[in-house]
């Protein structure tokens, strides 16, 4: 492996990093759980490599703890094959540090992670692969 990323979250700011960092990230539906006795809610993802030269992907694991509810919006958990593409991880709180974390998706899906505080690991494992096509959000908002 050649040093991936190893990156925590504490506080919104720096979950505003972990959330550029996983921009573009594509999910399969069956690499996303929830354990309720852990409180821990974890995502297995390609990664864009933002943060990289030319266009790749890498393989990602992103876990939050002190989770003590998980609600979807428009996301079937049972389409086990459905992938998802992440936008952005973003946290609401009327009464911090307890509040929301927020995956939202394309497609205007989301999962809402009912939080005691934020606590969220990202760690990237394998090596990078070069891939043909680099996220155009641009093109996207034109289309």
């Amino acid at each position: 492996m050649s040093g991936g990323l190893k990156l925590k979250a504490f506080d919104e700011e720096s979950l505003i990093i972990l959330s550029s960092l996983t921009q573009d990230s594509i999910i399969k539906i069956n690499e996303l759980g929830y354990d309720n006795s852990a409180k821990r809610f974890a995502v297995l993802m390609n990664r864009y490599c933002h943060e990289k030269e030319g266009a790749k992907r890498i393989r990602s694991a992103i876990h939050f703890d002190y989770i003590n509810k998980v609600k979807t919006k428009s996301i079937d958990l049972d389409t086990k094959d459905e992938t998802l593409s992440l936008l952005a991880i973003r946290f609401e709180s009327e009464n911090k540090p307890s509040g929301s974390i927020i995956l939202e998706f394309s497609g205007n899906k989301a999962i809402n992670l009912e939080t005691e505080n934020i606590e969220a690991f990202l760690t990237d494992v394998g090596d990078p692969w070069e891939v043909k096509n680099k996220p155009d959000h641009d093109k996207e908002k034109n289309a």
